[in-house]
This record gives structure tokens, sequence and C-alpha cells, in this order.
């Protein structure tokens, strides 16, 4: 996907309901090329050529500001990565974005990207997200999580970080519906109930893409989320 493919994507698929700056492309552009030149040294990404980065990584990543409203709304971003869906989506909305990740080089990585690029509205985290939940229960609107774990298994990881309203989006991929099932008695235990469910394709790739929405309707009993050895084994 080159440069003009993705603005035209985006425009029609994306940004069609919202207004967006035409110098986020550029931003986005400098984020694909700072990425690309950090991951010869870190391996932060499996991504390596700029066609597959822009469709793959920031066409991707973008795919919540299709149906969700980040404007002035507190957003965590778990298990964030190389900073990503949170880096794109802090470009092109006015949300106040956390990245979370337990990996300090990748958080380092972040840091000198957001310097670079002068992106001011996030915050970036390096901590395990069972241990970051004990004193940030109920702080976020948002909380989103990209290619992180099973969805069983995130939602005792993550809807304790969300305020009683607010929405937990699962980017998945195909098999993503095939979650939700499993994921079931989980969601009402921890006090989630199941919100819109949405497919849509990559412009170039055609792959599937399911994003899953978990509202939180009540609190999460506090004695969750357990440690991630316990919720591996025994999801609830």
């Amino acid at each position: 996907m080159n440069r003009d493919l993705l603005v035209s994507a985006c425009k029609e698929n994306i940004f069609y309901k919202t207004s967006f700056i035409n110098n986020d492309f550029d931003k986005l552009e400098k984020l694909m090329n700072l990425t690309l030149a950090a991951n010869e040294k870190f391996n932060l990404t499996a991504i390596k050529d700029e066609d597959s980065f822009r469709e793959l990584m920031i066409y991707d990543s973008l795919l919540p500001l299709k149906y969700f409203d980040f404007s002035n709304k507190t957003v965590i971003d778990v298990g964030t990565g190389a900073g990503f869906p949170g880096l794109p989506l802090a470009i092109c909305s006015s949300g106040n974005f956390t990245l979370l990740d337990s990996t300090n080089k990748k958080i380092k990585h972040i840091c000198s990207v957001i310097d670079e690029i002068s992106i001011k509205n996030v915050k970036p985290v390096t901590a395990r997200i069972e241990e970051f939940d004990n004193d940030n229960r109920e702080s976020f609107d948002f909380v989103i999580a990209r290619a992180v774990a099973p969805l069983n298994i995130l939602v005792e990881l993550v809807l304790p970080l969300l305020k009683i309203g607010g929405s937990f989006i699962a980017m998945k991929g195909a098999i993503g519906l095939e979650e939700i099932e499993l994921a079931n008695d989980a969601i009402k235990k921890l006090g989630g109930k199941l919100g819109i469910v949405k497919t849509d394709y990559l412009p170039e790739s055609k792959e599937k893409r399911i994003l899953i929405e978990i509202k939180k309707i009540k609190a999460t009993n506090k004695k969750y989320p357990r440690q991630y050895g316990e919720i591996k084994n025994k999801p609830l």
C-alpha cells in the first residue's frame, strides 16, 4: 500500500464521519520511517517493508476511529509493543493515550518517537498489566488491545481498568468471532457486556479484521485480575 492508497482508503473508510488534519499523514509516514529504522536494531515488529507497514500497522491501527470517538477521553493501549495501535490513534485523534508495555526497550523507542514527532497526548508506561491494574482501577474511558492474547484472558486483565460505562475494544483477526463465545462467562463475571462487533477488510490484502466492544456495566470484583500465570492456565 503506497501513501496515496493509504490516504484515500482512510478518507473513504475511516475518516468519512470525522474531521482530520492532512498533516496527520505526514506524521504517520514519519512514524513508519522511525519504526522501520529502529526495527533494524531492536526487532520491534515483523513488518519490515513500507507497503506492508502502511496497511498492517497504520491503516489497521486506525480502524477503531471508524466506530469510536476518543475525543477528550482517556485511552490505554495495553501491550502496545512498538506503539501500535496507540501512536497512530493518538496522531489522528485528541484523546489522552497511555501506552503500556512490559518491555522497556519498546517503551524507550516510543518515548523517542513522541519526542521526534512531537506527539503531545501520549504517556508511555513500562509495567506488567497486573501490576498497573493495582493503582489504576476504573481510570480509563477506553481500553484497546491489538494481538495481545485470547479474549477470555484479555478481559480479566483489562476490565478492571475501565470506568463504569467505558469500553474495551479488542482488535482481532479472522477468528475473533470464535473468541467471543469462549469469553462470555468471563465477560459477565467481570462486570462487562458485549457491545458492537464489527467486521472490516484491509483494503489491499483483504485480510479480515474484527473489532469487538465490551462495555463495562458494573464494577469488577477487586480479586481480579489474578496473576497472569493463573489467568492463562485457568481462564474464567
